[in-house]
């Protein structure tokens, strides 16, 4: 049975995963930094926990400049991680990355 909310636990989890992911695709050695305002100098990604644009307020990992469609490619490569810690990811754009459970 699943829940209609992720834990913050969970949350961060799937924000370590992609900034794991997008640090070696934007030139970092390791994770790409993430919060605010890493991802307002477009360094790295951050997680809005009631972004709602999709309707209603959802947690979101967002990244403007980053790479070209990140969330879309990234809800494809890891979501076997994803699925492993009771996430699914749906991009809602090149840009932002919505976390559901799973």
């Amino acid at each position: 049975m699943t829940t209609n909310t992720l834990t913050t636990d969970q949350q961060q989890r799937a924000l370590d995963l992609v900034a794991a992911w997008l640090g070696p695709k934007m030139g970092h050695d390791g994770p790409a930094p993430t919060g605010q305002e890493a991802a307002n100098r477009a360094e790295g990604p951050w997680l809005h926990p009631t972004w709602d644009w999709p309707g209603k307020p959802t947690p979101t990992i967002l990244l403007e400049g980053g790479p070209y469609d990140w969330a879309l490619e990234v809800s494809w490569d890891l979501r076997s991680q994803f699925a492993g810690i009771g996430v699914f990811a749906e991009p809602y754009a090149g840009y932002a990355l919505c976390l559901y459970p799973a």
